[in-house]
C-alpha cells in the first residue's frame, strides 16, 4: 500500500531547493537536453517568438529560449526572487522572461505561444488538469508551434525505510494510458514519443528511491 504524501510537501521541497541552489535527485539544475536543443535549434520564423515553460524550475529551459529570442511566461509555484537574482543583469535578453509565480495546474492557456516547455512538472498533476491544459495549448496554437514535453509515468517511490509512497493527486499514468491522451490531445500535429527508464538514488542510504519511464513528447503544428 503507498503511503500519501501532500502536494504542500512537495511543493516546499522545490521552492527550497531552488532558493538555495541546492540539486536534487533527479538533477534539477541538470542543463537543457540534447534533444531539446536539437528542437531549439531547428525552429524557423514561422514560429511565434513568444514561448511558455510550465514548472521552470532553476530556469535552464526558460533562459535557452529567451537567449534564442523568445519572449516567455515562465510559471512555477516558487518564489520568482531566486530566477530575478540569476538573470538580473545578464543583458537585453534578461528582459524577455516574465516570471509568474503560479501553480502550473492553476494557469490558464488562452493564447497561442510558439514553443511550450514542461519538464519533469506534469506527472504531479491530476489528469483531469494534464488534459485540460494541453489541449488548451493545442486550442489557442495558431502557427508552427512546437511542444516539448517530459513527462514521468509507471512511477514508483520509495522512503529511505523502503516504504512506498504516492504524491496525492498525481496522474499515475502508465506508458500505455499516457500515450492514448498524448495522441487523442494531438491529433493532426507532427508527433514523436519516445521512452525511457530513469532511476534515482537516495544519496543517504543509496538505495532505488524513483523509478519510472519517461516519456518525451516531442509536437509540432506544421498544418495550422
Amino acid at each position: 500500500m503507498n503511503e500519501p504524501v501532500s502536494k504542500a510537501s512537495v511543493h516546499a521541497f522545490y521552492a527550497d531547493a531552488v532558493l538555495r541552489g541546492r540539486n536534487t535527485a533527479e538533477n534539477l539544475q541538470a542543463p537543457t537536453s540534447e534533444r531539446f536543443n536539437t528542437l531549439l535549434e531547428s525552429i524557423g520564423d514561422g514560429t511565434c517568438r513568444t514561448a511558455l515553460d510550465l514548472g521552470y524550475g532553476a530556469g535552464n529551459y526558460t533562459i535557452a529560449l529567451a537567449r534564442a529570442g523568445f519572449r516567455v511566461t515562465a510559471v512555477d509555484q516558487i518564489p520568482r526572487d531566486a530566477i530575478l537574482r540569476r538573470i538580473g543583469g545578464a543583458g537585453d535578453w534578461a528582459q524577455r522572461v516574465d516570471p509568474r509565480e503560479c501553480l502550473v495546474e492553476d494557469f490558464a492557456v488562452d493564447r497561442d505561444f510558439g514553443v511550450i516547455v514542461a519538464k519533469d512538472i506534469l506527472h504531479y498533476l491530476a489528469r483531469r488538469d494534464i488534459e485540460s491544459l494541453l489541449t488548451s495549448a493545442v486550442a489557442h496554437a495558431r502557427g508552427a508551434n512546437h511542444h516539448y514535453l517530459e513527462v514521468f509515468t509507471a512511477i514508483t517511490r520509495r522512503a529511505a525505510d523502503g516504504r512506498q509512497l504516492r504524491i496525492e493527486g498525481e496522474a499515475d499514468y502508465s506508458p500505455d494510458s499516457f500515450r492514448r491522451v498524448i495522441e487523442r490531445i494531438y491529433d493532426g500535429w507532427d508527433l514523436t514519443l519516445l521512452w525511457s527508464e530513469h532511476a534515482e538514488r537516495d544519496s543517504r542510504t543509496g538505495r532505488t528511491c524513483f523509478e519510472a519511464t519517461r516519456a518525451t513528447v516531442i509536437a509540432a503544428n506544421r498544418t495550422a
